[in-house]
């Protein structure tokens, strides 16, 4: 519409030029030919102006408003992890780090070793329901020097049930309300999370872990805040369709105020253990070094069942043979092991949890 009517005005303009141009003088054809300039110069600014403005209007994106999570409902399960604060006023951990299969529990800064309750997770409840799964990580406590949760909290899936992570939520400084504000999600382009063995250290492996942050939107989302029922708690809300709505997935928790760096995972790919130090004051490397202030989980899983360890990173759960047979009606014990001899072959656990 704009073309047609600027070239309908030049052909006028040009008739109107010719015509005055037989029945005046030189000077007076000046003048119409400025006069002729200033109104095509200002016709052509206006519908250039207006042009520009139905091209704003129709461009402008829509904003889609982000699905939001309500109360997450009763916890269908809950992990917990080893216990720091035990031994912590000796500067050490009694166990749980495993440094080879990508198990930390280093609640405690470098060479010092001075316990870090905010980094120390205690358990972690998991729950769901119809748009969001809802992650709620207890910390021992609360940082003693700087008050408050001080590090980065975050939820690990492994949605190929392969031991390699595909991706992380974190968050730095959750606000007491449901939001997205400090709330980070990365995936892997790449694949190279874990490097070759996935969980399993391999010496001189150089990738780049999560490589790609995602862009929150929509129903595409993930939420944060500090539980309304505790406040050493971190909740993490994070939608199905993030996660593309799997069926089945592991799942697993961080807590990081070291190296904060998720391309850096799995951290024994980028790393061997003297440079990392290690929290067991029995070990030859202690004590912490390069990584420290961290802790993670072994991973449950949702949608299925899963005895003994064949996913690399699940938790190593066992059903022993009741005895005598459970009355009718009556729960089996499950025990989750807490503590593996892993120098026996195949390893042995040394310490039960039985609910």
């Amino acid at each position: 519409m704009f073309k047609t009517k600027k070239l309908l005005l030049f052909v006028l303009l040009g008739v109107w030029i010719i015509q005055a141009a037989a029945c005046t003088s030189s000077s007076d054809i000046s003048a119409s030919e400025a006069e002729i300039e200033l109104t095509l110069q200002a016709i052509y600014a206006e519908n250039t102006a207006q042009a520009l403005a139905d091209a704003a209007v129709v461009e402008a994106p829509t904003k889609i408003p982000l699905l939001m999570p309500g109360e997450p409902p009763k916890p269908e399960r809950t992990l917990k992890d080893f216990d720091s604060s035990i031994r912590a006023y000796e500067n050490r951990a009694i166990s749980g780090d495993r440094f080879l299969d990508s198990m930390y529990e280093r609640p405690f800064t470098s060479q010092e070793m001075i316990y870090q309750p905010d980094l120390d997770i205690y358990t972690v409840d998991f729950a769901h329901d119809d748009d969001f799964f809802y992650f709620t990580i207890t910390l021992y406590g609360m940082n003693p020097v700087k008050w408050g949760l001080n590090g980065m909290y975050g939820v690990e899936f492994d949605r190929t049930k392969t031991g390699r992570g595909d991706l992380i939520v974190w968050v730095d400084g959750p606000q007491e309300e449901w939001s997205v504000e400090n709330v980070t999600v990365y995936t892997d382009s790449d694949r190279d999370v874990g490097g070759p063995q996935p969980i399993i250290a391999d010496a001189d492996f150089e990738g780049n872990g999560y490589d790609t942050p995602i862009e929150l939107e929509g129903s595409k989302t993930a939420f944060a805040r500090i539980s309304p029922e505790e406040s050493e708690a971190i909740q993490i809300a994070v939608s199905r369709d993030l996660l593309e709505n799997p069926a089945e997935f592991l799942w697993g928790a961080w807590a990081d105020n070291g190296l904060r760096n998720a391309t850096m995972l799995d951290h024994n790919d980028t790393m061997g253990p003297g440079e990392a130090g290690s929290p067991i004051n029995t070990d030859d490397n202690y004590p912490l070094n390069a990584l420290y202030n961290l802790d993670n989980t072994c991973r449950l899983p949702y949608g299925f069942e899963q005895m003994g360890a064949s996913v690399p990173g699940m938790c190593i759960t066992q059903a022993p043979a009741p005895e005598p047979e459970p009355a009718s009606g009556q729960p089996q014990t499950v025990c989750t092991c807490l503590r593996w001899n892993f120098s026996a072959y195949p390893p042995t656990c040394t310490l039960w949890d039985c609910n």
